[in-house]
């Protein structure tokens, strides 16, 4: 197989980047991932990796690639005219010089969200075909059953998504970083309470690191009643966001249809 036949994945978040290549057939492939020593020079270090690894330095059909950026913005469609800068007014930026990008998701909606530009420059240089989005509308996009009345959480290293579904509406997400369980914890019972919904009733799906062997997963099942992974191959489940960037990118009919 020819490395033009195989599409490269790319996970930004605080503490890196990870990252795999996916052949033809989909097949779950091995996930590499690069840790940066100070997040002060978090740019610099990544760019540099993105140019010097050689496994990174191929042919690929395509480049899928998805932010966890806590610079963001989750805007229904009928403000869709506004422009970016409006709707990050309230938003903090995390590095000098940003771009602003869109990211659209099922629910109507979509991500405005600001990244490095310095990141996004390097990856249109190394490679000729990039997708861009936010971690959100990838976690969004892949829910199962949206009509299902339930709580989908989904952890990226120290980063936690929580999405509640409510009347197959989107009732509520946000991204939170999560340095302890205690964190964890914290802010699911917090979403739950804030929300009205019964820690006995609800049904909570997790994705991503919360599996049923770590402490968190554990701790989570003593407050909540229906806690269950969102599927049972926890390999490419402990990799979520990441393994699914190309599967739930919207399509352009989808697109148009939502407009």
């Amino acid at each position: 197989m020819s490395n033009a036949t195989q599409n490269l994945h790319l996970l930004f978040y605080k503490e890196g980047f990870s990252y795999c290549v996916l052949p033809e057939n989909g097949i779950t492939a091995k996930v590499n991932h690069f840790k940066v020593s100070h997040f002060n020079r978090w740019e610099d270090e990544i760019t540099k990796e993105l140019e010097i690894n050689l496994s990174l330095r191929r042919n690929f059909e395509k480049v899928y690639t998805s932010f966890v950026s806590s610079f963001f913005n989750l805007v229904p469609q009928s403000f869709h005219s506004e422009s970016k800068d409006t709707l990050l007014n309230f938003s903090e930026a995390e590095f000098e010089e940003n771009v602003l990008l869109e990211s659209p998701t099922s629910f109507e909606s979509s991500f405005i969200y600001g990244t490095s530009q310095k990141l996004v420059n390097t990856l249109n240089d190394l490679y000729s075909n990039v997708s861009l989005s936010h971690s959100g509308s990838v976690f969004l996009n892949s829910i199962e059953n949206p009509d299902e009345n339930s709580v989908h959480l989904n952890l990226i290293q120290n980063n936690l998504e929580i999405a509640v579904i409510n009347s197959s509406k989107l009732q509520f997400y946000n991204l939170f970083e999560t340095p302890s369980d205690e964190d964890i914890l914290f802010f699911i019972l917090f979403a739950i309470e804030q929300l009205g919904l019964d820690a006995n009733k609800v049904l909570v799906k997790t994705y991503g690191q919360l599996l049923p062997e770590t402490k968190a997963f554990q701790t989570l099942k003593k407050y909540i009643r229906f806690v269950n992974t969102a599927m049972k191959d926890e390999f490419y489940l402990e990799n979520f966001t990441l393994n699914t960037i190309s599967k739930c990118e919207l399509s352009p009919d989808h697109l148009k249809e939502k407009e």
